[in-house]
This record gives C-alpha cells, sequence and structure tokens, in this order.
C-alpha cells in the first residue's frame, strides 16, 4: 500500500501567506521611516538655528515619509495664516533609486573582462 500525503488546500496556505506578506511590508515601511528619520534627526542636529525640538524633527521625517508614499499633506502654518496643502513631492527621495537604476544599466552596458559584448537590441 502506497503512504498518500494529505493534500493541502489554497485556503489553508493563504492565511499564513498573507500574514508573512503583511508582517514583511510592516517591516519595509518600519524601516523606510527609520532610515528616513534617522536623516532628518541628523540635519536637525547639523542646522546650525533649529526651530523646534526633536519632535518637530521627526513629525517632519514623518510628513517626508507620507509625501514621498502619495499622501496629501496640509500645511496649518503659513504667512498668510490660511492653511496650504503641501504639492511638491520631495524629488530627493528620488535620486537614490535613480542612480542605482543609472548605475546598473551602466554596469550591464560595459563588458567584463573576457565576457560577451551585449547586443546591440539589449
Amino acid at each position: 500500500m502506497t503512504q498518500r500525503a494529505p493534500q493541502v488546500t489554497a485556503d489553508r496556505n493563504r492565511a499564513p501567506a498573507l500574514v508573512s506578506a503583511l508582517l514583511r511590508g510592516v517591516v519595509a515601511a518600519g524601516l523606510g521611516l527609520g532610515a528616513l528619520a534617522v536623516l532628518v534627526v541628523v540635519v536637525w542636529i547639523s542646522s546650525p538655528y533649529p526651530d523646534s525640538g526633536p519632535d518637530g524633527a521627526l513629525r517632519a521625517a514623518a510628513g517626508i515619509w507620507l509625501l514621498a508614499h502619495g499622501a496629501g499633506l496640509v500645511r496649518p502654518d503659513t504667512l498668510s495664516g490660511v492653511p496650504a496643502p503641501v504639492g511638491v513631492v520631495p524629488l530627493l527621495l528620488a535620486v537614490g533609486p535613480l542612480w542605482l537604476t543609472h548605475r546598473a544599466a551602466r554596469d550591464a552596458a560595459d563588458p567584463e573582462e573576457g565576457g560577451p559584448a551585449p547586443s546591440r537590441a539589449g
């Protein structure tokens, strides 16, 4: 008699996969926010005239992180006193991925020593 393994249904494997994906997403978001917070706090520490305390620097980091992810923010403190939306996404956050893409494309286009050269179509 042949031993058969129990068949696993798709629904049974779906819950652990969803939990794993959710956990990975939370970790990725936390690491992104943490890295941005470190950069903002370093800039806040090195500024000669910091306007607010560390609370304001962390709030600015969270605001920049939300803007980078497409959230709309409203700035209540304007010169006119009327709250205004922040409409410019920080373009500096796009420099890192663009630089990495450029570097990867440059490395792919340059033939390695002794390796075949890429085709013109590639």
